[in-house]
């Protein structure tokens, strides 16, 4: 028993020193601090939406453009790409008057009417530009995709050849 607490004496201030020893102080580093690039907003936001057309009701396809400014601009341009697949109604693509001028908070909305001249998606794409009040040109685009989904699928059924009817709503003289 004797010989059980000389070891404990011995044996736990060497503990206690050994665990010391493994403790160091804490060294300060300094924080790498990331530096981000903060990129200022265009004052002419652009929402470009594509209405599918309805056969049932004799809508057409129609693209709405819709233009905010947050500042006052001058020189406002617009200039509309379609692809070789699609036109607009009545007039080339570039068929959205300009603008010109628009004050802050001014919001100006334009319609066409899409002709698909064949099925499947197609990119449009308006291009913008205008002048600040400091006398900067900028240019900017906008995109949207239209899905346009093909028409009833036909189905080959004992060798004849099966296309699915559209409804059609009720004639008007």
């Amino acid at each position: 028993m004797r010989r059980t607490r000389r070891l404990q004496v011995v044996a736990w201030p060497a503990i206690c020193f050994a665990a010391a020893l493994s403790f160091q102080p804490a060294h300060p580093q300094p924080i790498p601090v990331l530096r981000s690039t903060i990129e200022p907003t265009l004052p002419l936001a652009i929402d470009l939406r594509v209405a599918s057309a309805d056969p049932a009701r004799g809508e057409p396809a129609l693209l709405r453009v819709t233009l905010n400014a947050a500042t006052d601009l001058s020189e406002v341009a617009l200039s509309l790409a379609f692809p070789a697949g699609l036109q607009a109604e009545g007039g080339p693509p570039a068929a959205i008057p300009s603008p010109g001028r628009i004050r802050t908070g001014e919001a100006r909305i334009y319609s066409l009417r899409l002709v698909p001249l064949k099925a499947g998606d197609m990119p449009i794409t308006i291009e913008a530009s205008f002048r600040l009040p400091d006398g900067r040109l900028f240019r900017t685009q906008q995109g949207t995709l239209w899905r346009r989904a093909p028409g009833p699928e036909a189905r080959h059924n004992a060798g004849a050849y099966e296309v699915m009817g559209v409804p059609v709503a009720a004639s008007e003289p």
